[in-house]
């Protein structure tokens, strides 16, 4: 009689031991699921830090291009200004190339495409331009982008 009971109680234990096991795995593995999950929500938040790197390099240089085009009247296009949150007016983009109408037109791009707040400075020193766009990100920090070109 000794043996049965030792037997059952044997077997009994065996049972719990493999539910232990089955609650170590779920719990390791919900652990790998959290850090990929965390890994995914990091590697959104750089996603969207680099798409709006990316658009303002396309600013910049469609400025640029603007300013190039039009070599003429390139003082015209000094200007520093904070992109407002109503979209900018005056642009036709029917109408011949000016310094006024490209400045608009690239404030109502850079309105559409930066988020509100995104400040815009053009300045010259010589022969070389600066175009310096300033925008606050996600954390709340400040950050400028420079480009200086002739």
């Amino acid at each position: 009689m000794k043996n049965l009971k030792y037997k059952l109680k044997l077997k009994d234990a065996i049972n719990g031991f493999s539910l232990i096991e089955v609650l170590i795995a779920m719990l390791i593995l919900a652990i790998g699921f959290m850090g990929i999950t965390a890994l995914q929500y990091q590697g959104l938040k750089y996603n969207t830090d680099a798409v709006l790197r990316t658009q303002i390099n396309f600013l910049a240089y469609d400025l640029a291009d603007r300013m190039r085009l039009n070599r003429s009247n390139i003082a015209s296009y000094i200007d520093s200004d904070t992109i407002t949150t109503s979209a900018p007016t005056g642009c036709n983009e029917a109408t011949a190339s000016n310094a006024a109408n490209d400045l608009n037109c690239w404030k109502l791009l850079a309105y559409n495409t930066l988020p509100p707040g995104t400040t815009t400075g053009i300045s010259a020193s010589g022969r070389f331009y600066t175009i310096t766009i300033g925008w606050t990100d996600r954390e709340g920090d400040t950050r400028n982008i420079t480009y200086t070109f002739q």
